[in-house]
């Protein structure tokens, strides 16, 4: 990930939105969230962040460099889903009620707030970040209804042609609207053929593989930089301590001596190839999946020791059970042949246990083709060893 931190700068100052795309656990949220918390305490004597991949508890450090937006900057983290609307991106009108009985009262969403922070005289911030994880989990085209225009900035104020916000929910006397409120600020009036101002920007999130998404059309999607985050077996060799050039040489021959990591390294690797082959490379499995598996552990004297090796046999087990192999029944649903191939069934050791077989049948008139059921940290270490060492050649 060392290089998409100085993408989405770069997008920001070329005038373009950002939207991180890829399969899960493939550190999107992670990033923005890295780099929200950055933003949101800048330090003083540093303009600038850098992306440290070496350094796995503090990734992030700020070197003398400037940054490519106006400082100072505010920043703002939503998450979109299926109740998020256009009332709360952009403005919803809420009764009220008064001394005069009851009337509804603009607020301003997420949105439109970040336009009147900068257009407000008395703020303190040049530019705003708006921080959106999942966004295609909402419904984007509703979300940011008119206002999708001014997230192309040629459209926004000092852009090549500025257009007045369609704000017609609102009512206007003498060229000023009336009050809208604002979480934590004080209210705002806007006059007649306000624009939208040009420092606002948007980094997001979007999970290739959820189908129970909306997808995000094509209007929208063009007034955004796609970087796309893909899984990093760089990543977890390094966490890990795995020799990457070692492990792949004699392979075939070699299986049974690897370690749980390297196994573990090799694993998701032929996973992926698979995966990639048969549905696409956005349905991969994102290396975040088996970051849990620790490769040393903390006694209670506070000191560090290498896992035992039987331990983390077992701690891969149980990510398998729990993490990775519903990914892989959510990817092949439907496909139970494809499932079977990927686990090598049909081709299973010729000796010892395998973890994973067919499912039998009491009556013999029915051939069966489906997985039989098991859970992995249930079996013996050896016979969890042998059957992911098998699937990595």
């Amino acid at each position: 990930m060392d290089d998409k931190l100085n993408e989405i700068l770069e997008s920001w100052e070329a005038g373009r939105n950002v939207l991180l795309y890829g399969p899960p656990a493939t550190g999107k949220t992670r990033l923005i969230s890295e780099l929200f918390h950055l933003l949101n305490t800048p330090k003083t004597n540093h303009k600038g962040i850098l992306l440290d991949p070496d350094n796995l508890e503090a990734p992030f450090s700020r070197p003398p460099l400037k940054l490519t937006i106006p400082l100072p900057v505010k920043v703002v983290w939503t998450t979109f889903h299926q109740s998020y609307g256009y009332e709360d991106f952009v403005l919803g009108l809420r009764p009220e009620i008064t001394d005069q009985g009851t009337h509804l009262q603009p607020w301003a969403g997420v949105f439109l707030d970040a336009a009147l922070e900068l257009s407000d005289e008395s703020s303190e911030y040049k530019s705003v970040v708006i921080f959106i994880d999942e966004i295609n989990r909402g419904n984007a085209a509703r979300i940011f209804g008119e206002f999708m225009t001014f997230l192309d900035f040629d459209y926004r104020n000092d852009g090549r042609v500025p257009l007045p916000l369609p704000l017609r929910q609102l009512r206007f006397k003498d060229g000023i609207s009336e009050k809208i409120n604002r979480f934590g600020a004080e209210d705002f009036q806007i006059p007649l053929n306000f624009t939208f101002p040009k420092h606002v920007y948007i980094v997001a999130t979007m999970n290739s593989v959820d189908r129970a998404a909306v997808p995000i059309d094509s209007a929208l999607a063009r007034r955004f930089d796609r970087i796309e985050m893909r899984p990093n077996l760089d990543v977890l060799a390094q966490y890990w301590g795995v020799n990457k050039t070692v492990i792949t040489t004699n392979l075939e021959n070699n299986w049974e001596n690897l370690t749980p990591f390297e196994t573990s390294y090799l694993l998701l690797d032929r996973l992926n190839v698979a995966i990639a082959s048969d549905l696409g490379p956005e349905f991969e499995l994102g290396h975040g999946l088996l970051t849990s598996m620790r490769p040393i552990t903390i006694s209670e004297d506070g000191s560090s020791q290498p896992v035992e090796e039987n331990d983390a046999w077992q701690m891969l087990a149980t990510l398998w059970d729990e993490v990775v192999f519903p990914q892989l029944e959510d990817r092949y649903s439907g496909r139970p042949e494809q499932l079977l191939d990927l686990l090598r069934v049909d081709t299973a050791p010729t000796s010892g246990k395998y973890a994973w077989e067919l499912r039998s049948s009491l009556s013999k008139n029915v051939e069966v083709r489906t997985l039989a059921p098991v859970r992995l940290n249930c079996l013996a270490v050896d016979v969890i060893k042998r059957s992911f060492q098998w699937l990595t050649r």
